[in-house]
């Protein structure tokens, strides 16, 4: 009995140890590496998207958002709004435009709000140093980094991405894309953010926005973990891609 607890327990440490831990500070992520504060940058991790004052009020993707987001900006979607299994592709949800707001790769990766210190707002965005931008150049994410772009350059284009903004059908008869139910256990090792659907345990619901998949259903961008993925494998053998694909 004693040996069974002992190793219990060594597999419970092996388990832990392979999940992923938030600290974007050893991140791409952290975009002040980039930045030089005697060139009109900052220093400040967390400022590139978030601000403890004058933040983006009337958005609610992401909490004390720190830069504009056109909410009426329209994205092509994949497959033309409807997938091969018949769901249809929704617009975006907020918390997709959060990411899509540096990702898109139009907008301002060095735009913001409310820049460190005191006196520098504006609803409307202003440039701080990015990559050797200065204040006066705006410094957009390239392709393939801009998912919102594709390899021929056009803007706001997600037809070559897996699809957000769309219903997540596993809990259907006959799902499509052979898609598990949601209460399907994860993987030991999954990064969630709380319990979203109330089932017992880490699962696949955890992992959807208003039922919805969006960009955090498999990234989170304060994990430090290869891609950002929440599997925290950068998804080997395709972990990730059949936790909710029964494949």
């Amino acid at each position: 009995m004693r040996k069974k607890l002992i190793g219990a327990a060594v597999l419970g440490i092996s388990m832990l140890s392979i999940a992923a831990t938030e600290d974007i500070r050893a991140t791409v992520h952290n975009l002040s590496t980039y930045s030089d504060p005697a060139n009109g940058g900052t220093n400040e991790v967390c400022v590139f998207c978030h601000t403890p004052h004058g933040s983006n009020s009337d958005f609610t993707g992401a909490p004390l958002w720190n830069k504009p987001i056109d909410p009426n900006i329209t994205f092509q979607v994949y497959g033309g709004g409807m997938t091969t299994g018949g769901t249809t592709v929704d617009q975006p949800g907020d918390v997709s435009r959060a990411c899509l707001s540096c990702h898109d790769g139009v907008s301002g990766v060095n735009v913001i709000i409310n820049k460190p210190g005191s006196g520098g707002w504006d609803p409307n965005g202003q440039i701080i140093d990015y990559r050797g931008s200065g204040t006066t150049s705006l410094w957009r994410m390239p392709w393939p980094f801009a998912i919102g772009k594709n390899g021929s350059g056009g803007n706001y284009d997600l037809r070559d991405d897996h699809p957000i903004g769309v219903v997540y059908r596993g809990d259907d008869t006959s799902p499509p894309a052979s898609l598990k139910p949601t209460n399907t256990p994860l993987p030991a090792g999954w990064n969630i953010a709380g319990d979203k659907d109330g089932n017992p345990g880490p699962t696949i619901g955890d992992l959807l926005r208003n039922g919805k998949i969006e960009c955090v259903s498999c990234h989170n961008p304060h994990l430090n973990a290869p891609r950002f993925l929440r599997s925290g494998d950068g998804n080997t053998n395709s972990n990730l891609c059949r936790t909710c694909h029964d494949k």
